[in-house]
């Protein structure tokens, strides 16, 4: 038993790390400080470089779509700064979103090689098996 008690007190301690990292500050943004704002159910670490706004998602979600996730990381951008989200980029965990302040230009946004973004329309599952369809854009 004291066995046990050992090695999920060490995967407990490996998850609080794990997660303590999930909302370190992307490549650029390591400077700039951290303001945390919730919209709908969803929380975002935000942070700012100029007229680009780093979205680090917080939540747990089970299968987040993308448009849906962008949608409010835009809002809580534009909330926050007091300008216009014009783009959004990335993944549903983290995003970049370019704005528009005071009628200035948004940043050009990034070159991306080509994505696809998928969404689980269907997901049915038996035992450990999981079987669904999926539409991509």
């Amino acid at each position: 038993m004291k066995l046990h008690s050992q090695i999920m007190r060490s995967w407990l301690l490996f998850l609080l790390f794990v997660l303590g990292a999930c909302d370190a500050a992307g490549p650029g943004f390591k400077s700039s400080s951290k303001i945390e704002r919730s919209i709908e159910g969803t929380k975002f670490a935000l942070r700012r470089q100029g007229d680009v706004v780093e979205a680090i998602r917080l939540s747990p979600e089970f299968l987040p779509k993308f448009t849906e996730v962008a949608r409010k990381a835009a809002i809580v951008a534009q909330l926050e700064t007091g300008c216009a989200a014009k783009w959004v980029d990335g993944d549903p965990a983290l995003l970049r979103i370019g704005m528009s302040c005071n009628g200035a230009r948004p940043p050009k946004k990034p070159s991306r090689r080509k994505s696809l973004y998928c969404d689980i329309e269907e997901l049915y599952g038996r035992g450990n098996s999981y079987a669904g369809h999926m539409i991509c854009r």
